[in-house]
């Protein structure tokens, strides 16, 4: 399956996801560079709120990296869902193999409803996006990337 197959396969379930519930308003597939590989909402973006996304995007796998660094120390294990609530919405993030998916909401989300799409819809999510890292010049950059910021590279 073409790479370009595999990014439509990836945005039609982001798709099905954000038109499944009220409240959803962003749906991003991350890799575990914090770089965007797709994005869904429910909103119309202009080329600078695209940027946001990949904001939104990177930020968002930073936290759940620092949240998986947290359970580790405290001898948790892995994350299986992370759930930031803030004044104003929710952030939810779930482990997709080389990536993450993460959803962003208004408060007044049915958080169980939320839990059960993402645990539905991670497992077919990781198998696209696999098949999309290992098909596409994205596995190539993501190990430069990874040399490139990695501590040993840098003299440390």
């Amino acid at each position: 399956m073409s790479s370009s197959r595999n990014e439509q396969m990836l945005k039609q379930i982001l798709t099905t996801i954000i038109n499944s519930a009220a409240g959803l308003k962003y749906a991003i597939i991350i890799d575990d560079t914090g770089l965007t590989i797709a994005s869904q909402s429910k909103f119309t973006f202009s080329e600078d709120d695209h940027g946001s996304v990949e904001k939104i995007g990177a930020i968002g796998g930073a936290v759940f990296t620092a949240g998986e660094e947290q359970g580790q120390i405290l001898g948790y294990g892995e994350i299986n869902l992370q759930i930031t609530e803030y004044k104003k919405g929710l952030i939810f993030s779930i482990k997709l193999d080389d990536g993450v998916l993460v959803l962003a909401t208004d408060l007044n989300v049915q958080v169980g409803f939320i839990r059960a799409l993402l645990k539905k819809w991670a497992p077919r999510i990781t198998k696209i996006l696999n098949k999309y890292l290992e098909s596409s010049d994205q596995k190539a950059m993501k190990e430069e990337l990874k040399e490139l910021f990695s501590t040993d590279s840098l003299g440390f």
